[in-house]
């Protein structure tokens, strides 16, 4: 779809992004009630005893689609209107180009696996930061919330539940999360103050705050700048969302292998590296990213 001139991409930045959330604030509302009422009919439960039902280990496959429809409603919906009603073709706008070429590709891919170690790092470091005992308490009590519902969407008894995690876990999330992230809230900043490398961190920022997670915090930044920069430099969404997808899956692939030891399986949610470990990904991540910009030129 063309789009004419009376877009919003002829808005001004301030009012472009008080729309993006405004939609964004209706789709949230819609995909939880959505998700949620679906449930419902098909479990004949109210809408109260939702959370009591998503957080139970065998209705892993229920939980999982609730969190996936509801993601695609919250995070696809406002990427899609703003990407739609604005100037020029609207999967354009949403950052589908075509990728350069296949090095691009395997920059990403081993992108992924540095940015692995990279948040690991950080995490180990983000749990050495002093707190009061009150910020302590509610920093693990959010985190507390966070592990129990991975964990109760992630439950894998054989290779059909790990192929159904990864759609559900991995797949549908790198998809409406870039979308929404990257080609929707990234290009708006950059569009409205000029300042690409701002309007990343900012995007990142605001991208680790929606996963509700202190001591993941600085993990999860890190992860939404180094995806931020990819899809500046490549200008494809294709490559933010592969990177993304390669990130969850791994963390899924490895909670399916280590099923059977409870130690493991913590040892993988909390996924912390030892803190030096920052310096030399840090390194490996920016040399990445510079070949990438340069394949990208």
């Amino acid at each position: 779809m063309e789009s004419g001139l009376n877009s919003i991409f002829a808005m001004s930045g301030p009012m472009r992004l008080a729309l993006f959330m405004a939609i964004t604030g209706i789709c949230m509302i819609a995909g939880a009630f959505i998700s949620f009422s679906i449930v419902g009919l098909i479990m004949h439960a109210s809408l109260a005893d939702m959370q009591t039902i998503l957080l139970s280990p065998e209705h892993v496959m229920m939980a999982q689609f609730a969190n996936a429809l509801a993601s695609v409603i919250a995070f696809g919906g406002p990427s899609i209107a703003i990407a739609f009603f604005a100037k020029g073709y609207w999967l354009r706008n949403m950052g589908f180009n075509k990728i350069n070429n296949v090095e691009q590709v395997i920059i990403v891919i081993v992108l992924a696996i540095a940015g692995l170690f990279l948040s690991g790092a950080l995490g180990d470091l983000t749990e050495k930061i002093p707190l009061s005992a009150s910020m302590n308490a509610w920093a693990k009590s959010m985190e507390d919330q966070y592990k129990k519902a991975l964990l109760a969407m992630t439950q894998m008894k054989s290779l059909m539940d790990l192929l159904v995690a990864i759609i559900a876990v991995a797949l549908v999330p790198a998809i409406v999360e870039e979308l929404f992230f990257r080609a929707s809230l990234q290009k708006i900043l950059v569009d409205w103050f000029g300042k690409p490398y701002w309007a990343i961190v900012v995007t990142a920022i605001i991208f680790s705050a929606f996963h509700f997670s202190y001591f993941g915090f600085l993990s999860r930044m890190s992860l939404g700048i180094v995806l931020g920069c990819v899809y500046f430099f490549s200008k494809s969404i294709w490559l933010p969302m592969l990177m993304h997808f390669i990130n969850n899956a791994i963390g899924v692939s490895t909670l399916y292998f280590v099923r059977a030891d409870p130690q493991k399986v913590e040892a993988v949610v909390n996924g912390n590296l030892t803190y030096y470990w920052v310096f030399i990904a840090i390194i490996v991540v920016y040399l990445l990213l510079k070949k990438l910009k340069e394949y990208g030129a």
